[in-house]
Order: structure tokens, then C-alpha cells, then sequence
């Protein structure tokens, strides 16, 4: 009996353990730092992906908040 209380104290010690010191896998750097946005500041329903001018009123796109 003492026997099997010790394998079951080791067996839960080491699910133990590896549950905290898991593998971590590091998340790729596009999900950590989302892509930029910019928006005219007259005009917010044009967003575009990258810098520009306004296709309506010709004003710098700015960086969306």
C-alpha cells in the first residue's frame, strides 16, 4: 500500500510540474503588433493600410487611433 501512495505522489508531482513549466511557444510577431491603419481626418469612413492622401479631398492620411 505504501508503495502505490508513493508512485501516485510521484506520478501527481510530476503532472504537477509539468504543467508549470508547460512549453511556451512564442506568438508570431504580426499577432503581438497589429497592422497600421490611417484614416482622413475629414473624412473617417476612408481607412486605407498604408500612408496616402485622401481620395476625395486629397488631405494626408493619418495614423488611426
Amino acid at each position: 500500500m505504501n508503495k502505490i501512495n508513493s508512485m501516485m505522489l510521484m506520478l501527481f508531482l510530476g503532472a504537477a510540474l509539468a504543467a508549470l513549466t508547460g512549453c511556451k511557444t512564442a506568438e508570431p510577431a504580426t499577432a503581438s503588433s497589429p497592422a497600421m491603419k490611417y484614416t482622413c481626418p475629414m473624412h473617417p469612413e476612408i481607412v486605407r493600410d498604408a500612408p496616402g492622401n485622401c481620395p476625395i479631398c486629397g488631405m494626408t492620411l493619418v495614423e488611426k487611433h
